[in-house]
This record gives C-alpha cells, structure tokens and sequence, in this order.
C-alpha cells in the first residue's frame, strides 16, 4: 500500500519534467523554477487530499485489512468488509472496493441487510477489535491519531513489530454496532417525536372538551341555548376562536338541525334568537368532526368552509363578516348604509385572499391557511380587544378601507365601478407610465376578475393598490418582477428595462428636471440588488433584496416614487421609522392618505357653511353696482 502511494507521488510530479521528487532549488533557469514551486504546491495538495482520506473510518478500515493481508492473517478475497459502501466486489479481478451509490454496492447492501444477525455482530466485533483509538476530535488530533496508526501500519508491514497492536473500538464502531443491534431488534426503538398535522378533526371531543362545555351548559336553564350571546363562551374559552364567531357558529348550528332555512340568508336571521332551545348534546353533536380544540387553523377552516368542499372561498366569509358588521362596536355608524356595509366586506375579504390565495384561483386551503402571515384567525381574535377597529390594521381596518374605497371613488370618473386605461393614469397624479398601464391591462401580472374586457373592477383595483404601495411582500415582487419580464423568460435583462425606462426620460425631460443615463442607471442597479449574474435580475434576487426591490421597480414604472427617492430625506424617513416601528408601507402611506382625504373632506364642510352668505355677497355686490361705488362689494368677496 505505501509502495502504491509512492508510484502515485512519482508519476505526479513526472508532470513537471522530474522522474522523482527533487528537493526546492532557489537557483536555476525560470522554467526550472517555476516547475519546482508547481512540484511544491502539487506536494502539499497530495498530503491535504492524502490526510483527509486517511482521516476517513472506512479509509482506517481499508488499512487494517492491508495490513491483515500484508501480515498473512487473513485472505484479500476473504477478507471482511468494512462496510456495504466499501464491500468487495464479488467477481471483480481487482477485488477494489466498490465506491458508494454504485449499482454493485447497493445491490451488496441489500444483500449485506439480508443477512443474519450473527454475522453482522461478527464483522462488527471484528472491526471494533481492529480499529485504533477512540475518534478524532479536532483536526490536530486526529491527524496525530492517524500518523500513529500509520506508523504501526508501517512497522507491522516491515516486520519490526512482534504483533498487532492492542486497540480499544472508537465512537464510529460504536455507532455502527448500535445501529446493527437496532436492525436486529437487540436495543429500544428511537421514540415518535414529529407527527403531521391534522387535515381533519377527530370525531369524538376529547372528555376535558366535554367536561367545559357541559359545565357551561350547567349555569344556564336545563332548557338549553336560546341566543347566540350565551354561546360565546363556549365559542372563546373551549373552541379557541374569535368571539364574533359565536353568532355565525349559532346559525350554523340552527341550520345543520333545521331550525332555520339556509336558502332565507343569513343576514335576515343572523342575530335571531332561536326557536329551539340549542341543548349541550346538540351542540357537541355539530362540534364532533368541525372543532379541533388544540388546532384553532384547523377548527377556523372547518368552521367557515362549506361542508362539501375542502378550500374556503369567497362568499363563505360573508356570514361572518355580517356579524362583525351588526355586532362591533366600532362599525355602530355603517348599520343605516347597506351599500357601505357590502363594500366594506368585498375590501376585506379582497385583502384575505390577497394574502392566501397566492395562485388567484378563487380559493385558500388549509396549508395555505397554515402557512402564510399575517393570520387572519389571530387577527380576528384582536377585534374582541379593540373597540375601535381602526387599532386592528390587518384586514379589518375600516380607515384602509376608507382610503381603498375613495381612492377606487376619485380614480372612476363615470361611477360604473369599473376603471379603463385613462382612469388608471390618473392614480398617483399621473405617476404611472403609459407602457406600465399597458403591461397592468394585459392581464399579465394577474387576471381581472371583473368579466368586462379591458375593465378593472374593484377587486383587481384592491390588488393592485396593495401591490402598488408595499413592494417588499412577496406577491408584490411578483407582481412587478412578472409586468417587467416582458418575454416571461423569468429574468429582467437591459432591453425590458429600457423599454420602461424610455419613457420615464421623456416624462422628466418635458417636466425640465435632470435625467440619467441609462448606462449609470444599470450599474446603480447592479450595485443595489446585487444579482447573481450581473445585468441579468431573477425573481430570487428581489426577494434576497426584497428592501430595495420597491425602488428598482419604482424607477421603471413610476414617476412620483422614482423623484420621491432622488429627493428623499433619510433623516426623517429613519424618524418615521422609529415613531412607528410596525408600520410597513402600506400602513405608512394609508395613514397618509387618510389625513389627507379627512383635511379635504373638512375644508368642503367648511365652503359649504360659507354658501349662504354667497348670495348676501351678491346682493350687496348688485346694490353696489346700482349707487356706483363697488369698493365695499370688492372687499366683502376678499
């Protein structure tokens, strides 16, 4: 085995020009030089890969057999494997071992586990008793093991030692008997400590389930359940989920047993009281196979879910956002506005399934559910501790809403509530390109749903805008990263960014301010998202730099965030920051834009209580013109 790894050391530095290793010469002619220092570094590459595999187990098994064989213990063909990976090759000439994932050691490891368990036990006993001291733990230790090993090795081949050493079994020999004892049933099985989650609740409550619900049940009438008031406890304390569920969860259960009509609507019987007394058993014969107590995601999803179906869409949020609609306290002032009331429920349930339904197929899945943030099921939890539902900002946020809806108002210029080309150019103050409209009313970032072509409705309207004024959320990079990859071969290279940013030159030229070349303008993105491949920016890149994914976009597409950022304060953008450190973009530009709509809204009150005093104006104005003198009537308009 030594003589091998010298022939190979010889033949490596024949490479050179040498037929043996020579020593380093400092004199000499260049190539001479060169080669010398190449015959170094060769040198000391071959010690590195040599050291590493001889740190190796099966490599220190391999020796041990050598040094049998060299000794004349044992016979190469005879001799036992270390392992499956390293198993004789049964009528190989060379008998080498065979490398691991090969055809030949997979089938020989399934004959290796076919075997008994004797003679596992033996070729392990076998190893242990041949094996050096205990395992490396750090590499200057492990080398001083392995050149004491060799060191024997050596002397056993050259007959300097009387015998084999006498060796204790190291921690790898201890593994692998131990994982030998286990295939043979000789040691305890490693407990079960992961189980899936559950895609269905169990059919039977658990007794503590039973035990509070029936305790419940005991402070009422032996008559039963009559409001969905007196369910609520059971709804938050045992169910584990939002109060407002209690009075959807009431008519359900009023309509599994009959005592309602399902096809009357829910909004005309929502809040009634029932006609049958709901008894305890009732309520645990709805509850067994929809509740599952230690699994609020899984009971949420059964819960609002049709009972045919296995995806929750949209028209099943609709009785429960009806509750909240009769039963918050913050919503008092929307009860005499039904048309209101409809729209504020399209808002939220458009934000719930922007964040669930990342496909756009009209439908969330439990894993969906599961997966992804902000939990609606958390957040509908919070709406029982704010009476003022402008405190909950994800979803519900009836100030979101207010700023979505007049937004959607002002942009809709002939109220068919559905927005063109022209109606979309006037968001932002006429912030959008032509070319990035263009790209939004393709339907290539993501389908309208609003059956009219060449309309955006509500909804897509909705979606936009949240993607729109937060960049950095996932479907908001792939909104944008989608609409610039003009040949949908998932990469944004020079010429689509030109093609956007042509027209952005133009829009800053006509407004007299300073462009930038294209050229700096690549390299500035370079130096920003800092892609994998230089002028060649993947959906992977933004997301890894998701901070700055808002302003490459901005650049292309719009004109008001692209001088926003050339102008931009970073001083007080790092105080926004601060004053509110779990605001994101969205909530930020929102809470602008409510103080806005607020400061507009009170100055028309304010011309409004100045209209009865315009025709007193006149009148004196028209007295003034009769006697000639206009001064006072010139004053009084001032």
């Amino acid at each position: 085995w030594l003589k091998e790894a010298q022939k190979q050391s010889r033949a490596t530095y024949s490479g050179c020009g040498h037929s043996a290793p020579l020593p380093l010469r400092l004199s000499g002619s260049p190539r001479k030089m060169q080669c010398a220092k190449s015959s170094d570094f060769v040198k000391s590459k071959l010690d590195e890969f040599f050291w590493e595999w001889v740190n190796l187990p099966e490599s220190q098994k391999i020796i041990q057999q050598a040094i049998k064989y060299a000794k004349g213990d044992s016979v190469r063909g005879e001799a036992t494997a270390p392992s499956p990976h390293f198993s004789v090759l049964r009528g190989s000439p060379s008998g080498r071992p065979s490398p691991p994932g090969s055809p030949h050691s997979r089938s020989l490891l399934r004959d290796g586990l076919g075997a008994s368990s004797d003679s596992a036990s033996s070729a392990v006993s076998d190893w242990s008793s041949a094996i050096s001291t205990t395992a490396p733990s750090s590499p200057a230790t492990a080398g001083s093991s392995v050149v004491r090993s060799l060191q024997t090795a050596a002397a056993s081949i050259s007959g300097t030692t009387g015998g084999p050493s006498q060796t204790t079994p190291t921690a790898d020999a201890v593994e692998l008997e131990t994982r030998s004892n286990k295939a043979t049933g000789a040691s305890k099985v490693i407990p079960r400590f992961w189980w899936p989650k559950r895609q269905k609740p169990v059919d039977k409550l658990a007794p503590e389930t039973l035990a509070k619900i029936h305790e419940i049940f005991a402070k009422h009438d032996a008559g039963g359940i009559t409001t969905y008031s007196q369910i609520e406890p059971i709804v938050t304390e045992v169910f584990g989920l939002s109060k407002y569920f209690a009075a959807p969860i009431f008519h359900k259960i009023k309509v599994f047993f009959g005592i309602v009509d399902e096809a009357a609507g829910a909004k005309a019987t929502l809040l009634n009281p029932s006609t049958v007394p709901i008894t305890e058993q009732m309520l645990v014969s709805w509850a067994q196979g929809r509740i599952q107590t230690d699994d609020p995601a899984l009971s949420f999803f059964w819960v609002v879910k049709k009972e045919h179906n296995n995806w929750i869409e949209r028209e099943d949020f609709s009785t429960f956002l009806t509750a909240i609609l009769f039963t918050h306290p913050g919503l008092d002032f929307l009860r005499e506005t039904q048309e209101f009331q409809d729209r504020y429920a399209d808002t939220v349930i458009s934000r719930i399934f922007f964040v669930y339904d990342r496909k756009d197929v009209g439908r969330i899945y439990l894993h969906n559910l599961r997966r992804y943030k902000p939990s609606v099921i958390e957040t509908w939890r919070q709406l029982a501790d704010h009476d003022d539902i402008k405190m909950v900002r994800d979803y519900f946020s009836y100030e979101h809403f207010y700023v979505i809806y007049c937004t959607f108002w002002e942009l809709d210029s002939d109220h068919d509530f559905l927005l063109d080309k022209d109606d979309l150019l006037k968001y932002d103050g006429h912030a959008l390109s032509r070319r990035a409209v263009d790209r939004i009313f393709s339907e290539i970032p993501a389908k309208f749903t609003s059956a009219v072509p060449g309309k955006m409705g509500y909804e897509d309207f909705i979606r936009f805008l949240l993607c729109d004024q937060d960049r950095q959320t996932d479907r908001s990079v792939e909104y944008w990263f989608s609409l610039f990859d003009l040949d949908g071969d998932g990469c944004i290279r020079d010429h689509e960014m030109k093609y956007f940013y042509e027209e952005q030159v133009q829009r800053m030229e006509c407004l007299n301010y300073e462009t930038i070349s294209f050229a700096d303008i690549i390299c500035q993105m370079n130096d920003m998202i800092w892609p994998k491949s230089e002028g060649q920016f993947r959906l992977g890149d933004f997301k890894r730099k998701r901070k700055f994914a808002g302003t490459f976009f901005s650049l292309f597409s719009s004109l008001n965030k692209f001088l926003s950022f050339e102008h931009r304060d970073p001083f007080l953008a790092k105080q926004e920051q601060l004053d509110n450190p779990n605001f994101t973009d969205w909530d930020r530009w929102c809470a602008d834009e409510y103080l806005r709509l607020a400061m507009e809204e009170g100055d028309e009150v304010d011309d409004e209580n100045t209209r009865p005093n315009e025709d007193a104006i006149d009148e004196v104005a028209a007295k003034g013109k009769k006697s000639g003198g206009t001064g006072v009537a010139s004053n009084i308009m001032l």
